[in-house]
């Protein structure tokens, strides 16, 4: 027998609910190791990864990478340049396309927060062992859907 998480039978025993609120979980304890060490989000360091990994690429590019909605991606990205992340340009073959990439600041979080991101994820995932993990993973990357975008 299961632990009730919330003492409501209906939700306890559902899937998309216990899910739910463990990446929730996940990223409340991130987001607030992140703001506290870099002033930035998960979802930016999502983006900063796509951008260290692909290098300058269009902004249409990391929504799809990112699978999020496009005004998503916009707003992510504007605060990433508010905050010194992400430079933005102009494509010389397409002038409507937003190109973005790395700046130094961006580099450097990026390296400063691999650590903390990967304790978080260790403290996170201690209760499963590493073959759990790697079940967990194959269940989920069997879940995510290539033709649907998040906000």
């Amino acid at each position: 027998m299961n632990p009730s998480l919330t003492t409501i039978p209906e939700l306890d025993n559902s899937l998309s609910f216990v899910m739910s609120l463990a990446q929730k979980q996940y990223r409340a304890i991130s987001n607030q190791r992140l703001a506290q060490a870099f002033d930035i989000t998960l979802e930016m360091v999502g983006a900063i990864k796509v951008l260290d990994h692909l290098g300058c690429i269009p902004q249409q590019q990391l929504a799809d990478v990112l699978k999020r909605d496009r005004s998503v991606t916009k707003r992510l990205v504007d605060n990433c340049i508010k905050r010194g992340l992400i430079e933005a340009s102009r494509s010389d073959t397409n002038r409507k396309a937003r190109m973005l990439s790395l700046t130094e600041e961006g580099q450097r979080v990026n390296r400063e927060s691999a650590p903390l991101l990967k304790q978080s994820s260790e403290e996170f995932f201690t209760q499963l062992s590493g073959e759990e993990r790697q079940q967990l993973m194959g269940m989920l990357q069997k879940l995510v859907r290539e033709d649907i975008r998040t906000e």
